[in-house]
C-alpha cells in the first residue's frame, strides 16, 4: 500500500522537514530539506502532500488528488507538536514578496477556475501527457520506477497523441526501452 503524508499547516511542514532531515532524507532533486524553504510550502499551500521513498531516502511532492487517482493510497496526516516558530531551528524565510504572492495566488485561482489553462501548457504539462487524468511522471514516480520502465510508460501513454509522432513510432520506442530493461535484468541473472 502506498502512503502519502499530508502537511496541513506551515508548522507541520517545517517539523516534518526537520524530522526527515535528521533521518537523512532529501528532496528528489537532491536539495536538502533543511534549511526549510517556506516558498515550497507556499507554492502548494494548505494540504501539501509528499511521498517518502525509503530506499533512496527521498521525498517527492504529489498532487493533492493523488490519493483519489491512485487506488489503495493511505493518507497520513503529519501533526507537529513542537512550535518551530519559537525555536532556533533553521527556517529559510524565502516567502515571496506581496507582489509575487498575488501572482502565485492568481495562478492557483486560474488553475482551479480555468483547468484548461494548465492543460494547454505545452512545456510543463503537454497535452500528450495529460489526457488520462494523471501525468506519466506522477505515475512513474509513485511506483519508484527506473529509467527504462519509466520510458516504457511514457511512450506507451503518449503513443499516437504527440504531434509529429506516429503511434507506431512511440510504441517502437517503448519496445526498445523494454528490450534494454530485459537485457539489463538478464545480465544480472547470469
Amino acid at each position: 500500500m502506498r502512503t502519502v503524508i499530508q502537511l496541513a499547516s506551515v508548522n507541520d511542514y517545517v517539523g516534518y522537514m526537520v524530522y526527515m532531515h535528521k533521518k537523512g532524507y532529501k528532496w528528489a532533486d537532491g536539495t536538502p530539506l533543511v534549511p526549510v524553504s517556506l516558498a515550497r510550502y507556499h507554492k502548494y499551500g494548505h494540504g501539501t502532500y509528499v511521498r517518502e521513498f525509503h530506499e533512496s531516502k527521498e521525498i517527492r511532492w504529489v498532487p493533492n488528488k493523488y490519493a483519489e487517482l491512485i487506488p489503495g493510497t493511505e493518507l497520513i496526516p503529519y501533526i507537529e507538536k513542537t512550535n518551530y516558530f519559537d525555536t532556533y531551528e533553521p527556517i529559510k524565510c524565502d516567502l515571496p514578496s506581496e507582489k509575487e504572492s498575488r501572482v502565485i495566488k492568481q495562478e492557483a485561482f486560474d488553475a482551479l477556475v480555468k483547468p484548461q489553462h494548465r492543460m494547454n501548457d505545452e512545456i510543463s504539462q503537454p497535452s500528450h501527457y495529460t489526457s488520462g487524468g494523471i501525468e506519466p511522471i506522477e505515475f512513474i514516480q509513485s511506483h519508484n520506477m527506473n529509467f527504462e520502465k519509466g520510458n516504457v510508460i511514457k511512450y506507451v501513454t503518449r503513443a499516437g497523441k504527440k504531434e509529429g509522432q506516429t503511434e507506431v513510432k512511440d510504441l517502437k520506442k517503448a519496445r526498445q526501452y523494454l528490450d534494454f530493461l530485459i537485457g539489463k535484468l538478464e545480465e544480472k541473472e547470469k
